[in-house]
């Protein structure tokens, strides 16, 4: 065997954790990256139970806002592997204020993790994708294309995240790492189902502006991810898939 090698960041759950049993189950050595380390170690003990690869399946803690954090997941990784053949940035967290209500501190610290934290791990990582021909996915959201009310340091960060997967894609296509991202609808995760549990998603109107009439389940962002990490995608370049049940092209505003 001589498995692909993906780092994942926000792996231990979520969209982050599905991602991972999927590349595991296709053949990929999974790294996983977690604020939490304990539960990245045990996804990844999991992982090798179930998806043996060539070499073992690792769990690591990082902070991907600190600076410091992810350099130090950097020399852990570099006794580990000498090359990438995926990043995922899977990372992040949400903030429900209003505007004229907003922490500076949470907001920074919002954008911090999802545009800052991309970056270095981006940064830290060309070595190797370079030496790899890797492929980087970023997560965007359906925040990327709309304003989302209560969420302004949320859909900044999204829609920071266009800017970075393009800019990236100009800068590191001519070293052979391809760089995309996938713009999620409403997903099955805890994010969403706290969002519906205090009111800030209403179910209803959820449901009535998702012309396929669900959440999306993370298993099927997952499967778009590895797609764009696969040789599949091997001319798939700069670009931002949506996976939102068609919420984004839905201009129904009367029934």
């Amino acid at each position: 065997m001589n498995s692909r090698t993906a780092l994942i960041t926000g792996g231990a759950q979520g969209i982050g954790a599905k991602v991972a049993h999927t590349l595991a189950n296709r053949g990929w050595r999974v790294l996983v990256a977690d604020l939490n380390e304990g539960p990245a170690k045990e996804l990844a003990d999991e992982l090798n139970g179930s998806f043996p690869a060539a070499a073992p399946h690792l769990g690591f803690g990082v902070d991907v806002a600190d600076e410091d954090s992810v350099l130090n997941l950097f020399t852990a990784l570099s006794s580990e592997t000498d090359r990438l053949d995926g990043l995922v940035n899977c990372a992040g967290n949400i903030l429900r204020q209003p505007a004229e209500e907003l922490d500076i501190k949470q907001w920074r610290r919002l954008l911090d993790i999802h545009l800052t934290g991309s970056v270095l791990m981006a940064k830290n990582a060309f070595p190797l994708l370079k030496t790899g021909s890797g492929s980087i996915v970023n997560i965007a959201s359906v925040g990327s294309t709309f304003g989302l009310p209560g969420r302004s340091a949320y859909a900044t960060a999204k829609t920071g995240m266009l800017g970075l997967t393009r800019t990236l894609a100009v800068e590191w296509g001519p070293h052979g790492i391809r760089v995309n991202a996938v713009a999620p609808g409403y997903v099955n995760t805890e994010m969403v189902r706290s969002g519906l549990r205090n009111g800030t998603l209403s179910e209803q109107a959820l449901m009535g502006r998702t012309p396929l009439g669900r959440l999306a389940e993370p298993k099927e962002i997952a499967a778009v991810i590895a797609f764009l990490l696969s040789t599949d995608a091997s001319f798939v370049h700069g670009e931002v898939i949506k996976v939102d049940g068609g919420l984004t092209i839905d201009g129904t505003f009367s029934q």
